[in-house]
C-alpha cells in the first residue's frame, strides 16, 4: 500500500495502538531479506563505471563521451544496478540521456528496486525526459509508485526473523523530516532509502543494509590505508557529498559527516548516510547557526563550534579530517576530548599534523585548502573531485612506472 504523502504516514501512526501518548518513531537500518525479489552482489571495475555515472549525473556530456570512448559499456551499472541512464534521468540531464540512448543504453534497465530510468524521470516529473524515454520504448513498471513521495513496504516482503533493528526512537516531526529528505535521494554514493514498514506500534524507516560496516570500522581493523585506497575512498565520499550539495531544487548540507556515517557496500565502495542533522538550503538563506551542542565535535568546522553563520563548506572541513584519518589510520589528538579538539581548532587554528612521509604533497595541499579557517576559501566538492582524480591518475602512473622511476614523486 502506498502512502501518498507525509500526512498519510501520520494517519498510519495515529491509528496504531500505543501504550503512551508520547508518540515516537524508530529510525532503523537493518538487513532485509526480500521474499518477493532478491538481489545478488555484483562486482565491477572500480573506476570506469563510477566515472561514467558521475559524469552522467553531473550532466558532463564531454566526460561521458570520454568514458564511452575508453570502451566503458553504456549499460554498465553500479552495485545497486543503477546505470548512467538512471542517474541522468534522476537529475534531468536531457543531452546526456539522448547521447546514452544513441550509444546503446538500455532504456528499460532495472535497478535493484525494480525502477527504470522512466521511473526516475516520472519521480522528478520531467516531462521532456519522459517523452524521450517513451519514444525509445521506455516503460515504468512502478506505475503510480514513481510519483508517490514515499511508500509503505508490505510486511510480507520483509523477513524480520533474523533482522537486527539499529537506531533509536525519534519524534514524529523528526521522522517526517528525515523521510522527506531521504526519499528524494538516489546516487551510487548515498545509502538508498527503501521505504516505510509498519511493525507493531511503530513505523520503521528502512534503508539498504551494508554489511561491511562503516569507515570507522574499517580504519579500526586495518589502520592506515595505502594511498590508492584512501584516494578511491575519498572520491566516493566526495561524489556523494557533491550530489547532496548540488541537489535540486535545494542543496543539502549534511552537518554530521564522520567516519561512522560513511558505510561500505559489498563491492567495496563507500556511501554517505545518516541525514538526521541535515539542512535543506533555501534560496533565500544566507547562512545557518547550529542550535545547541549537536553534531560530532571531532569533525566540526570552527564556525559551527563558534555558533557563527555557516554554509556548505562545513562539510568540506569534516571531509578533510576524514581523509586525514584514512592516511593516518585514525584520528589525531586521541588523548584529548572531542570538545577540546574542536575548541582548539576554532580558537587556536589548530590542525592535524601531516608528515611528508605519509601524506603525498598533493593530498597535503588539498587538505590545507579544505580545512582553511576562512570557509569561503575552501573548495567545493566539485573542485575536490577534479583534484582527487588528478591525484589518482598520478598514483596510477607512478605504480605503472614501477619503483625504479623515482623521478615521479607525489
Amino acid at each position: 500500500m502506498c502512502c501518498q504523502d507525509a500526512e498519510s504516514i501520520l494517519h498510519l501512526l495515529l491509528h496504531c495502538p500505543a501504550p503512551s501518548q508520547l508518540w515516537g518513531l524508530i529510525f532503523v537500518v537493518f538487513g532485509l531479506d526480500w521474499v518477493q525479489q532478491g538481489s545478488q552482489s555484483q562486482r565491477f571495475d572500480s573506476e570506469g563505471p563510477y566515472r561514467l555515472l558521475y559524469c552522467s549525473s553531473k550532466g558532463d556530456k564531454e566526460g561521458v563521451i570520454q568514458e564511452l570512448d575508453k570502451g566503458v559499456e553504456p549499460n554498465l551499472a553500479d552495485y545497486d544496478k543503477r546505470t548512467a541512464l538512471h542517474l541522468a534521468s534522476c537529475e534531468g540531464r536531457t543531452e546526456v540521456i539522448s547521447l546514452l540512448i544513441e550509444k546503446g543504453a538500455d532504456v528499460n534497465s532495472t535497478d535493484r528496486w525494480g525502477r527504470t530510468p522512466l521511473s526516475d524521470a516520472h519521480g522528478i516529473e520531467h516531462e521532456e525526459i519522459c517523452k524521450i524515454l517513451k519514444a525509445h520504448g521506455g516503460i515504468d513498471p512502478m506505475g503510480l509508485d514513481s510519483l508517490t513521495p514515499c511508500y509503505e513496504i508490505d510486511f510480507t516482503e520483509v523477513n524480520m526473523k533474523d533482522g537486527t533493528l539499529i537506531g533509536e526512537v525519534i519524534p514524529l516531526k523528526t521522522f517526517l523530516k528525515e523521510l522527506a529528505l531521504w526519499q528524494k535521494l538516489r546516487h551510487p554514493n548515498i545509502v538508498q532509502f527503501l521505504g516505510v514498514l509498519r511493525h507493531s506500534n511503530r513505523l520503521i524507516f528502512l534503508t539498504e543494509y551494508l554489511c561491511n560496516g562503516s569507515l570507522y570500522d574499517i580504519l579500526r581493523k586495518r589502520g592506515r590505508l595505502d594511498p590508492p585506497t584512501a584516494v578511491a575512498y575519498a572520491l566516493d565520499i566526495a561524489r556523494g557529498m557533491n550530489y547532496l550539495h548540488q541537489h535540486k531544487p535545494h542543496a543539502i548540507i549534511h552537518r554530521d559527516l564522520t567516519p561512522r556515517n560513511v558505510l561500505q557496500d559489498e563491492a567495496g565502495h563507500l556511501k554517505v548516510t545518516d541525514f538526521g542533522l541535515s539542512k535543506i538550503v533555501q534560496e533565500k538563506d544566507f547562512g545557518y547557526k547550529m542550535t545547541g551542542g549537536t553534531g560530532s565535535y571531532r569533525y566540526m568546522a570552527p564556525e559551527v563550534y563558534r555558533r557563527e553563520s555557516y554554509g556548505k563548506s562545513v562539510d568540506v572541513f569534516s571531509f578533510a579530517l576524514i581523509v586525514h584519518e584514512m592516511f593516518q589510520g585514525g584520528p589525531s589528538n586521541k588523548m584529548e576530548t572531542p570538545e577540546k579538539v574542536a575548541d582548539r581548532r576554532a580558537y587556536e587554528d589548530s590542525r592535524p599534523i601531516m608528515s611528508s612521509y605519509i601524506y603525498p604533497e598533493p593530498i597535503r595541499m588539498l587538505l590545507r585548502e579544505c580545512w582553511h579557517k576562512n570557509p569561503e576559501c575552501r573548495p567545493t566538492f566539485e573542485d575536490i573531485i577534479v583534484q582527487l582524480e588528478m591525484i589518482q591518475q598520478g598514483l596510477q602512473l607512478k605504480n605503472g612506472m614501477g619503483a625504479c622511476c623515482a623521478c615521479y614523486i607525489l
